[in-house]
């Protein structure tokens, strides 16, 4: 009899267990809190050793350290999926439990929770970042795994449950300095997000300059200050992370968040020196965006928009011209050009401000009118959504240089691409949809889990077939059912708008198109309530779950088989409230940019006002000056006037300034002139008589 330890099937066991985890940590991670149904994988290893079923001698050091080097060169290539099964069995088998005092174990098990990190399995990460915190300050992995904690938790949507996990692992007064620091900074972020800006600051103040949370905490005080009004304290802060002077052995601790949060910084200093008008300042501080920022754009906009409201008009259009140079597909150009309209408007020249407000409106009216089409119909929304994730993944092709967008008025203008470049969505929103991705995949993998641990229990009972009574777990649910009819409707939706697009497009009347338009938002509507209904249908009716069964083996795969079999109808209630999320995501930025655009709008038609009224004031001055006999000067053409000067004549144009003698005659001139001329008269006088002395004289000396 061969011994039970060679079975064929138990590699495979094995294997399942250790794929399998990851993706019900993923799946669950991204669920709610549910009952605590899953089998660690130590429970398996434990059950297999009792029943034989795994070799029962003691792993040794050196298989240990090699498999350790086998995955470390593995996680260092970011091959993590491959990494975290070798990682598994380090930790978690029977074999290597011995060893748990030595530093490659624990280096193991931290790296174990890094992979599943960076795979997006929050949660199991999480469980054995918590069984290294327990063991004390003393253990060398406590710091470092302290600080990848706090970053799982920041990545998580819980921070109180962490902070409170956290909290009872380790005490505060038992930390380090830097695990405190870290603590605190995630106590103030957990205050922050929930609006308690009070309490948020007072965590944030604590946080040393020792901490790699140093420059965030100190931006986030500013913008606490900011935010209440106090643009002094708000200076102060931000200057602490961006001018602080290097006078010791380190100004403070980054890492890879410092660079955003300065470039963040200078942003926000420049925006506290605008609010309290002081517009040079606000120059300096936009100047000092480094070039290689994403930020220089954003920065370019404001610095012109503050000296537009200094004064300042020649910067301001030197400042829109590099804008538009340099950035001729940033989002900011389109707003520019209603700036410097307004800029022409201040410098009185009306018709070149006439001209950018009329040309803003005509670009920007059909992005309007588009959006509002978008808002009403889910099919558009959805094709939206995947041209901004189609987007994300095509490079951006550089512009021609010199050339800005839809420039030329010949070339026509791509309503629909202008909008995809206007819309600034959150980056949730690609977050989201990555997450999705990730989930489609993973669940796609554990597709047959159900079907291979019915196999499994089939081997054990001594059958290459599971028992009727294991066989018998539903494939599919109602509701998963229900939704696949609902996306093939959906698709059906999704052709007759392309096909009202169509009709558009072939210049089909408003007559038309208007019925069929408001006939296919009704079906649009229709079909999120329908979607509505059903997610509240499974939450209110979820699926039955299978008995868990006798104990041992059989048990944890009676009951994990049973879960499994409830695992496409949960991926697809995870996966539907993670793609809402994703695209309400977007429809906020869309709603955001129609509001915006509304704004503008009408600023660009108040700005026609003032450009049509203001050149119609110059006009009736003009008249008034011609009726006086005054020839404007900004009438004359100023080369027909030089073509009359001789070569030793200068002509002075124009100016903007009249003097109130300018065009005054003799008799009109101020008492100043007049004294000048009387002294003249009476040195003219005085050489008369003296001339007339001097023939008087003559005449007298010529008598005998």
């Amino acid at each position: 009899m061969s011994s039970p330890t060679r079975k064929p099937w138990t590699a495979a066991l094995l294997a399942l267990a250790l794929a399998g985890a990851p993706v019900a940590a993923t799946a669950q991670e991204a669920a709610p809190a549910a009952p605590d149904d899953e089998t660690s994988l130590s429970a398996y290893y434990q059950a297999m050793a009792e029943r034989r079923l795994i070799a029962p001698e003691t792993g040794t050091a050196t298989q240990l350290r090699e498999m350790l080097r086998v995955a470390e060169d593995l996680y260092l290539d970011d091959r993590f999926e491959e990494a975290q099964p070798l990682l598994y069995e380090l930790v978690e088998s029977p074999r290597f439990r011995d060893f748990d005092s030595l530093d490659e174990y624990r280096q193991a098990e931290f790296m174990l929770a890094g992979a599943l990190q960076h795979m997006g399995a929050l949660r199991s990460a999480w469980r054995y970042l918590v069984r290294i915190l327990e063991r004390g300050g003393d253990d060398p992995y406590f710091g470092p795994a302290y600080r990848r904690a706090v970053d799982v938790a920041l990545e998580g949507a819980s921070l109180a449950a962490s902070i409170q996990s956290l909290q009872t692992v380790a005490p505060p007064d038992m930390l380090s300095p830097d695990a405190a620091n870290e603590l605190l900074y995630l106590q103030g972020r957990e205050r922050y997000d929930a609006h308690d800006w009070e309490g948020s600051a007072r965590f944030f103040e604590q946080v040393g300059r020792r901490s790699r949370f140093y420059a965030n905490a100190r931006y986030l005080q500013g913008v606490i200050a900011a935010q209440a009004g106090r643009l002094e304290d708000a200076e102060a802060q931000f200057c602490s992370i961006a001018s602080t002077a290097d006078n010791d052995q380190y100004t403070f601790f980054v890492d890879r968040r410092y660079f955003e949060i300065r470039d963040l910084t200078w942003l926000a200093l420049g925006r506290v020196a605008h609010e309290g008008r002081r517009p040079e300042d606000a120059f300096y501080y936009y100047f000092q965006v480094p070039q290689d920022s994403a930020r220089v754009a954003e920065a370019l906009f404001e610095a012109a928009w503050s000296m537009y409201e200094g004064d300042d008009h020649d910067t301001a259009i030197d400042l829109l011209d590099q804008l538009e140079a340099r950035f001729p597909d940033s989002p900011y150009v389109h707003e520019a050009s209603l700036l410097r309209g307004y800029i022409h408007l201040a410098r009185c020249d009306f018709e070149d401000a006439d001209t950018l407000f009329r040309a803003f409106q005509t670009r920007f009216t059909p992005v309007v009118h588009e959006i509002d089409r978008i808002l009403e119909s889910p099919s558009r929304q959805e094709r939206l959504f995947e041209e901004l994730l189609s987007s994300e993944a095509r490079p951006v092709e550089p512009a021609a240089e010199g050339e800005a967008p839809g420039e030329g008025a010949e070339a026509p203008i791509d309503v629909h691409a202008l909008l995809l470049s206007l819309l600034e969505v959150d980056p949730s929103f690609y977050r989201l949809n990555r997450e999705v991705r990730t989930l489609d995949a993973e669940a796609a993998r554990a597709g047959t889990v159900s079907e291979r641990l019915g196999a499994v229990l089939g081997r054990l009972a001594g059958s290459d077939a599971p028992r009727p009574a294991d066989a018998d777990v539903p494939a599919i649910d109602e509701v998963t059912a229900l939704r696949r009819d609902v996306a093939g409707a959906r698709a059906v939706l999704r052709a007759l708008t392309e096909q009202l697009e169509a009709m558009r497009a072939a210049n089909a009347s408003a007559e038309q198109l208007q019925p069929l338009e408001a006939e296919l938002a009704g079906f649009g509507r229709r079909l999120v309530e329908l979607e509505h209904r059903i997610d509240q249908v499974q939450t209110e009716h979820p699926s039955a779950d299978a008995g868990a069964g006798p104990g041992g083996i059989e048990g944890m795969l009676r009951r994990d088989r049973a879960a499994a079999a409830r695992f496409p109808a949960r991926v697809a209630d995870v996966r539907a409230r993670m793609v809402g999320a994703a695209n309400d995501a977007a429809l906020r930025a869309l709603r955001a940019l129609r509001l915006s655009l509304g704004g503008y709008l009408r600023r660009s038609r108040i700005g026609r006002i003032d450009a049509v009224m203001g050149s119609k004031r110059r006009i009736e001055i003009q008249i008034q000056s011609l009726a006086a006999g005054r020839f404007p000067p900004e009438l004359q053409d100023p080369l027909s006037i030089q073509g009359l000067l001789h070569d030793d004549e200068e002509y002075w144009p124009f100016e903007g300034e009249y003097w109130a003698d300018e065009f005054e005659e003799d008799d009109d001139l101020g008492e100043e002139d007049e004294d000048d001329l009387d002294e003249e008269d009476d040195l003219d006088a005085d050489d008369g008589s003296a001339d007339a002395t001097s023939e008087e004289d003559a005449e007298e000396g010529a008598e005998p």
